[in-house]
């Protein structure tokens, strides 16, 4: 087992590794003719949890590494507050090259760069990917606010995504600060369904991930107008629906159960929400037995018949 491990992180390492050299090379929007260096992302290269930001500031650029700055000291904090390394994951943004004065990147940058990323996503295969902030998270569920999505638990395709605010934006807004922080502590809870929907795909046919890569709407900035968390918005199964992404409130089978996306929307402290997902997972263990038990008597049956 140690050994498989160990051939599928090497595989998977030298697959970074020849990405990396492509973005080195790349020339195909005019980021390329302002950038110091390429960012291609770095971190464990079979990490159960990946952070996507939107592109690379000053720091990055100069130091050829992403999430180096301020705000990359934040993201540090909050990963060690898991307790987890930051080496325990892998950190990537959807554009390689930064946007000139930090600017947002133009739809077509995006579209000419993140082909790498979902290369990326691919190789590394995680249970969980983070996006951070508005356009990151625009980019995998673009109908999605930011604000009102952080820290809960979505599914897009194959893959569970648990967006959070951008930690730029919490270090300019304190009440942005504290959802980040009680955000990241939902991650657990996310790399559990993050298994339950990798068992699933291994008992059925894959079906390939569709992105939509329109840029979000045009919205005030969350770093210059906090979108009120109250405000009257879509039902989430109607807004992901729209997202070409399926919520977690179609992936429980019993009617008696509520998917995790319920539990946070309605449980006001971390101790409800574990509380919470405790009873409900009891409800479908318990539902699971006895749909269990009752495939055996049907069974017994046939093969009383049968003699």
């Amino acid at each position: 087992m140690v050994a498989e491990k160990s051939e599928r992180e090497t595989s998977a390492a030298e697959k970074l590794i020849s990405i990396a050299a492509e973005v080195a090379s790349c020339h195909k929007c005019p980021l390329a003719r302002t950038r110091t260096n390429t960012v291609p992302g770095e971190g464990s290269p079979t990490a159960e949890i990946m952070f996507v930001g939107e592109g690379p500031g000053r720091d990055e650029d100069e130091s050829g590494r992403p999430f180096v700055g301020r705000a990359g000291k934040l993201l540090d904090e909050l990963i060690a507050s898991l307790p987890m390394r930051r080496e325990d994951v892998y950190i990537a943004n959807i554009v390689k090259c930064r946007p000139p004065n930090n600017r947002d990147p133009e739809r077509a940058e995006v579209d000419q760069c993140s082909n790498y990323l979902t290369q990326q996503i691919e190789i590394i295969d995680p249970l969980v990917i983070v996006p951070l902030g508005r356009h990151a998270l625009g980019w995998f569920m673009p109908e999605l606010r930011i604000t009102q999505s952080n820290g809960k638990i979505f599914r897009n395709g194959n893959r569970v995504l648990m967006p959070l605010l951008h930690p730029s934006s919490g270090l300019r807004n304190p009440e942005h600060m504290r959802m980040l922080r009680d955000g990241i502590h939902n991650l657990g809870d996310a790399i559990l369904e993050g298994i339950r929907v990798r068992n699933q795909v291994v008992e059925h046919s894959q079906h390939p991930i569709e992105r939509s890569h329109e840029p979000p709407q045009d919205r005030p900035s969350a770093d210059l107008v906090a979108e009120s968390v109250e405000a009257n918005i879509e039902p989430q199964s109607t807004v992901v629906e729209q997202a070409e992404a399926v919520a977690l409130t179609e992936t429980v089978p019993t009617e008696k159960s509520e998917s995790v996306v319920n539990i946070f929307e309605r449980s006001q402290t971390q101790d409800e929400i574990q509380a919470e997902l405790k009873r409900q997972r009891a409800i479908e263990a318990a539902q699971e037995a006895a749909d269990k038990q009752e495939d055996k008597l049907v069974i017994d049956d046939r093969q009383a018949s049968f003699f």
